[in-house]
């Protein structure tokens, strides 16, 4: 399985109040620890990719999907598969939203975070190392 992953991140500035501690990402430190998080999920994708080739040994195609990473608790919400640009199956379109589930930030940002994510699933690719 070839996995490749690209991320498009938007981090909105909420009101903060004096007096309060917070932990505030900078757009470049949010997209690279988001990304990270999702990577955690790369084993639980392969195996639902491996499971889909078993029945279609030619499977594959992109899954983008959309999310939001909520303020305070930096869990991922409201995840959804950008239709328009997915091409994959929606088995692997449902693994993927699957796999989200319970994720989180940690430390937690106090900004909300806006999030474009795609997966490219491509049968009998070389690993990349």
């Amino acid at each position: 399985m070839k996995h490749q992953t690209k991320m498009a991140l938007i981090v909105l500035a909420g009101s903060i109040s004096l007096g309060c501690q917070f932990y505030a990402r900078s757009p470049e430190d949010y997209q690279k620890e988001t990304t990270a998080l999702l990577d955690t999920k790369k084993d639980e994708l392969k195996s639902c990719y491996d499971e889909v080739l078993k029945t279609d040994s030619t499977a594959g195609g992109t899954v983008a999907v959309n999310f939001s990473v909520e303020p305070k608790t930096g869990a991922i919400v409201n995840p959804e598969v950008d239709a328009a640009k997915s091409t994959a199956s929606e088995t692997l379109q449902q693994c993927v939203i699957t796999a989200l589930e319970g994720l989180a930030l940690d430390p937690p940002d106090q900004r909300e975070g806006v999030a474009s994510f795609t997966y490219d699933f491509t049968a009998n690719a070389a690993q990349p190392g």
